[in-house]
Order: C-alpha cells, then sequence, then structure tokens
C-alpha cells in the first residue's frame, strides 16, 4: 500500500519547529535567569512557591507535539482505497420547445424563441440529479436529445435551436407530447415530467389527445405561454436578407397572439402548472423549478468510486487529545499554586 500526502505544501511549516523549540529553551534560560537574579535560591521556593522549569519545558514540547500533528492533520495523509457508493436521485424532465414559425414574434423581448431558450436554460442550470432530453416541434415533431445528465451537451442544443430547424409549420402539441412520451415512457422507477414552451396556438382535439397520452405514462406537465394576448406579427427574413412582415393572401399583416387556454388545460388535465413566459426570464425558472422540485425523486442508479482513504482525522484526533489532556492537568498553573 503506497503512502503520500494531499497537501504536501503545508509540510514546509514544519520548518517552524526548529524555530518553536529554539524559543522554548531561550525562555527556559531567561525565566531561569530572571528568577535568579530577583531572589537567592533559598527563598526561591517561600517567593514563588513549588515552581517547576522543568514543567515548562514539558507543556511546551506538548505544544510542538501538536502544532506537528495538525500540520501532517492539515497535509492529508493518504493511503490505501476506499470505495463508496454514489446514489443519484432526481426525476426525468422532458424539455419540449416549439419552434414554429410564431415564435420569432417580438412581443417578448428580444423575441419568443429566444426567450424560450433562455428560459429553458435557465431551469436546467437549476437541476442536479435530473436527466433532461429536448424535442422540438412545429408542424411536426423531433427528438434531438435523449434522456441525459450531460447539462453542458443540453446547453449546446438550445444554443442551436432556431424556428428554421423543421419546415412543416403549425404547432402540434400532441405529437410533441407523444415524442416526448416515447422517450419517457421506458422510465418507471421515478417521475416523469414535460416542460412544455410554446405560444399555444394549436386545436382542442389535440389538446384531449396530448393529455391523454401523458396520464396514460404518468407524466406531469408543466407549460410556459410564451408571448402576449396583444400580439404582434411575425418577422420573415428571406435569403437575400431582405425582411418583412408575415401577410395573409390580402396582403394584411398577420398577427400571432398567445394561446394560453390550451397551455392551461394541459397543465391542468395532468396535475401540473402554467407559467407566465413575459415574466423575467429568473422568475420564471425559479418557479418550474420549485414545481418539480415537488415531484418525488426517487434512486435512479447506484455506482461505486474508489478513493484514496484519508486518515487526517487520526492527527487533528491526536492533536485535540492532547491538548484536552495538558489542559485539564495544568489547572493548578492557572491559580499560580
Amino acid at each position: 500500500m503506497s503512502w503520500e500526502f494531499e497537501e504536501i505544501s503545508y509540510l514546509y511549516l514544519l520548518f517552524l519547529v526548529p524555530f518553536l523549540v529554539w524559543r522554548m529553551l531561550y525562555l527556559y534560560r531567561w525565566k531561569k535567569s530572571k528568577i535568579n537574579q530577583f531572589a537567592d535560591r533559598s527563598l526561591q521556593t517561600r517567593i514563588f512557591g513549588h515552581l517547576s522549569l522543568s514543567k515548562f519545558i514539558k507543556d511546551n514540547i506538548w505544544m510542538i507535539i501538536i502544532f506537528i500533528l495538525l500540520v501532517f492533520g492539515l497535509a492529508n495523509l493518504l493511503g490505501g482505497i476506499e470505495k463508496k457508493e454514489v446514489k443519484r436521485e432526481g426525476i426525468d424532465i422532458a424539455f419540449v420547445i416549439d419552434v414554429s414559425a410564431s415564435m420569432n414574434a417580438e412581443d417578448i423581448l428580444p423575441s419568443r424563441m429566444e426567450k424560450a431558450k433562455k428560459v429553458a436554460g435557465d431551469i436546467m442550470a437549476k437541476l442536479g440529479g435530473d436527466r433532461v432530453g429536448i424535442v422540438i416541434f412545429a408542424g411536426q415533431a423531433y427528438l434531438v436529445m435523449p434522456l441525459s445528465n450531460d447539462y453542458g451537451a443540453a446547453e449546446l442544443y438550445l444554443n442551436g435551436l432556431s424556428t428554421s430547424l423543421i419546415t412543416a409549420q403549425g404547432t402540434n402539441i400532441a405529437e410533441a407530447v407523444v415524442e416526448a412520451s416515447n422517450m419517457l415512457s421506458h422510465i418507471s422507477n421515478t417521475s416523469k415530467a414535460i416542460v412544455l414552451i410554446s405560444d399555444g396556438e394549436t386545436h382542442k382535439g389535440e389538446v384531449d389527445k396530448a393529455i391523454d397520452i401523458a396520464d396514460k405514462n404518468d407524466i406531469t406537465i408543466f407549460s410556459i405561454g410564451m408571448g402576449t394576448p396583444q400580439g404582434a406579427p411575425i418577422p420573415v427574413t428571406y435569403e437575400s436578407g431582405y425582411s418583412e412582415y408575415k401577410k395573409d393572401e390580402n396582403g394584411d399583416i398577420v398577427l400571432t397572439k398567445l394561446e394560453n387556454s390550451s397551455l392551461k388545460q394541459l397543465a391542468m388535465g395532468t396535475k401540473g402548472a402554467y407559467f407566465y413566459g413575459e415574466n423575467p426570464s429568473g422568475e420564471v425558472a425559479k418557479q418550474v423549478f420549485n414545481s418539480l422540485s415537488t415531484l418525488n425523486k426517487k434512486e435512479q442508479s447506484v455506482s461505486y468510486t474508489y478513493d484514496s482513504k484519508q486518515y487526517f482525522q487520526f492527527f487533528t484526533g491526536l492533536a485535540l487529545s492532547i491538548l484536552i489532556i495538558v489542559s485539564l492537568t495544568n489547572y493548578k498553573q492557572d491559580f499560580n499554586v
């Protein structure tokens, strides 16, 4: 078995030991000389009582030993291998994000799409042992990231989301919930949730279908509405760089409004909650995270790590024990008896 110190730099403090020994001997000589100057040897016992300078040396030696033990404790001696069990508890979360063209609307700055990405990222930043996956949808739904603990990868996927990823336009929430449910359906030992971020433009039949699918898979939906009731035009940018607002067949500018009734129904139908995306992203993320935290977290996996055994506690414990013993056996000196 090999031995080593984790923080070897602390051992340089041991160079102070010769100084401490020199200081102890110096003080011993100084005290002895002062006592001899003050009174004859025959009178020293009458004046100072049973004064033992050898006890002064012993006490200081114990203090030096305590110092050495504390230095070794700080350096943290390592040796041998210790097996540790690591349990991961959490829930599985599917982030279902609307990437339809209406998410380009700027009634929420900088846009619904950018705000959706920011909120999702802020929620992920608060998670710990939970697994996350990402599903995007417009007229169709696609799984872009399966369940994983890799939040760094999830952030990269979020940053790359745009409304140009899916050519089939629309807001097919039902298909998105089906796609997310398929990802979560094989998980039986933990709570499952969908964080749905959309402007909610969908049809009644689709909502009922989505609720039914989520219920069958024991999935709770937390929906976030992106947009405002007043609505905003939809920016359209062409390859030439020219941009304008989307127009209908009559040449009138199309306004897209938040349809949160469907989002609220999805949340209430699965015992989840609805949140207003127009609030500050940090506030929305905190509210969603608090709601996710109410779900039961179960043990999802057990792994083992092998680390070197640490022995700092033996040195610090011995130093503390010596200090207590010296203090208790030296009480008379405190009263000059």
